[in-house]
């Protein structure tokens, strides 16, 4: 420790003093001073700047979990970690010294689950003086060296920790500045494999250009070990993030033929899938699901079997994008009780909710919905989207008391995308932002039939919004989104100041002649906004002497919508 300025004569603990003799005299009995608390709070200093939650530094006692090439579950300490971590007594020590002497501010973190230590469920940081001070006291490199690995040995895997989106929430505002200087050629060879797996766990978090960033250092690390499987996870993660941006990218590399090779291979398939349905090619989604199997149908591994539930998930969207509600719960159901929760149960269930609401299933709909977690801003803005829109679709129904609430949630969210800046990034949240202006429209549409020319011209508006927001949705051609848009403005342009024919109403005649004749099977756009809404105003446009454009809504009997 050097104590050569007035700035330097400062204990571990915080305390400043003016001598370096009293300083001596302080530290001989300072608990902030032992080896084990300044090694803790030398990993925050690193950490820094703001809370940083307790459980990395109880992560680190436990073996990094990673998958095998059995594709099963392994434990094993591939990050060389300060020392401390290999006594949990002398860990728990440091932090508790570290609290007694006040050398850390110490918040509320999450709930405490059983069994673990309260500790772990708070949040710790430094005061500014204490954290300029210890990295002034400390070799800088080593400084980086030491937090980075903690970092990458309690970063939350994929599909290992249940708790992966609300860990890796928690864990972002740290990784984020310690990315920026990250000594990548430091890395011993041995910790290259786990550290380019963290990397691609946390290209799941943060904005587009972070996940840019943390690829990059994935493929950096890749280059220093060689050809290997992760080369594949790397690809596979850049074209996703590519997809979401509206970007089409073929993966389909040559996989190893064992257990971790075949669950590569289910999420190529998977990929490949979500590409079918972006281009409305459901019959092709079907048909590649279709042709994975785990390694040893009998016994699959633990991973083949994470990527079964994700298969059976792709499977009942599929059901549901193609009308088949009936056979989509088949899939939807099982996933969304599985216990222990899986990644996969979140949006198993916002998918399920859907299901319900287009069977008439109201009581099992919000059931589903009261039993949802969600542990992000993002799951918090597509719980409430789903929300709103089971809300909708009751009033569509008749239930008019849930229009106010409705209209509350769709008017929040659309505030609140609104409120991340301009036009939201990436498709799904594009998306999301049409289906919350979408819900405005139709509660608009609803709320001013009948009031003449004024009426119009706001249902008109309410209309305008979201068309303009589909056009944004990064698809180039006008889909049936566009095509509903323009059915609703043709019928209230029909009803105020009847005209049989207009811009809106050809326009929608157009796109359903284009989609029909490419043979797109894109029905599942209506299931996402609601097959009642494409129903109420094609029977409208009817009755006022316009024929259909749209073919009434198919199904088998079995997927009738039914009552409790």
């Amino acid at each position: 420790m050097q104590a050569s300025t007035d700035h330097e004569r400062r204990c571990y603990c915080g305390k400043l003093y003016q001598t370096i003799s009293s300083l001596g005299r302080h530290t001989r009995g300072c608990p902030a001073f032992s080896d084990d608390c300044q090694r803790f709070l030398r990993l925050l200093a690193y950490l820094e700047p703001g809370p940083v939650p307790g459980d990395l530094f109880r992560r680190a006692l436990f073996p990094f979990r990673k998958w095998n090439e059995n594709g099963n579950e392994s434990r094993e300490r591939p990050f060389q970690l300060p020392d401390i971590f290999s006594d949990e007594g002398r860990l728990v020590k440091a932090v508790m010294d570290a609290i007694d002497t006040h050398a850390v501010r110490v918040t509320i973190g999450s709930s405490v689950p059983h069994g673990d230590p309260w500790w772990a469920h708070r949040n710790f940081e430094l005061p500014e003086s204490s954290r300029t001070f210890i990295q002034n006291s400390v070799d800088c490199l080593s400084g980086q060296l030491d937090s980075a690995r903690l970092v990458f040995h309690g970063f939350p895997i994929s599909d290992l920790d249940v708790g992966f989106v609300e860990k890796g929430n928690a864990l972002l505002p740290s990784v984020v500045p310690l990315l920026q200087k990250f000594p990548v050629d430091k890395l011993l060879p041995g910790e290259l494999p786990s550290t380019i797996e963290v990397c691609i766990s946390m290209s799941h978090f943060g904005d587009h250009d972070f996940k840019e960033h943390v690829l990059a250092v994935a493929e950096t690390l890749a280059g220093r070990i060689g050809p290997s499987p992760l080369d594949f996870s790397i690809a596979l993660r850049k074209a996703t993030l590519a997809l979401a941006n509206g970007q089409m990218v073929s993966v389909w590399p040559s996989l190893g033929l064992d257990r971790k090779g075949n669950s590569q291979r289910a999420e190529a398939v998977l990929f490949r899938a979500q590409q079918c349905i972006e281009l409305g090619h459901l019959s092709e989604a079907w048909k590649l699901v279709g042709q994975w199997t785990p390694f040893h149908a009998a016994q699959p591994s633990s991973l083949e079997t994470v990527m079964s539930s994700r298969l059976d998930l792709m499977k009942g969207k599929l059901h549901r994008f193609q009308g088949n509600f009936g056979a989509a719960r088949q899939y939807l159901e099982p996933l969304s009780t599985q216990y222990p929760p899986t990644r996969v149960q979140f949006s198993a269930r916002l998918h399920l909710i859907a299901v319900y609401t287009e069977l008439g299933l109201w009581e099992k709909a919000q059931t589903v919905a009261d039993s949802i977690e969600v542990a992000s801003g993002r799951q918090r803005r597509l719980y409430r989207l789903a929300q709103a829109e089971l809300l909708l679709s009751r009033v569509l129904c008749g239930f008019e008391e849930d229009l106010p609430p409705s209209k509350g949630l769709f008017t929040e969210i659309v505030s609140e995308y609104e409120g991340l800046g301009g036009v939201p990034s990436g498709k799904t949240m594009r998306r999301n932002f049409f289906r919350a202006c979408f819900g405005l429209a139709v509660i608009g549409h609803l709320q001013r039939r009948g009031q003449g020319l004024f009426g119009a011209l706001g249902t008109l508006s309410g209309w305008e919004l979201a068309y303009r927001a589909s056009r944004e949705c990064l698809v180039v051609a006008e889909g049936f989104p566009d095509l509903i848009c323009h059915l609703a403005m043709a019928q209230v342009q029909l009803s105020s100041v009847a005209v049989q024919s207009g811009p809106s109403l050809e326009r929608a005649r157009q796109i359903w002649a284009e989609l029909t004749s490419q043979g797109l099977e894109q029905r599942f756009c209506f299931t996402n906004l609601g097959t009642r809404w494409v129903d109420m105003v094609s029977e409208w446009l009817e009755a006022s002497g316009c024929p259909r454009i749209v073919s009434q809504w198919g199904g088998t009997a079995g997927n009738a919508r039914e009552g409790d």
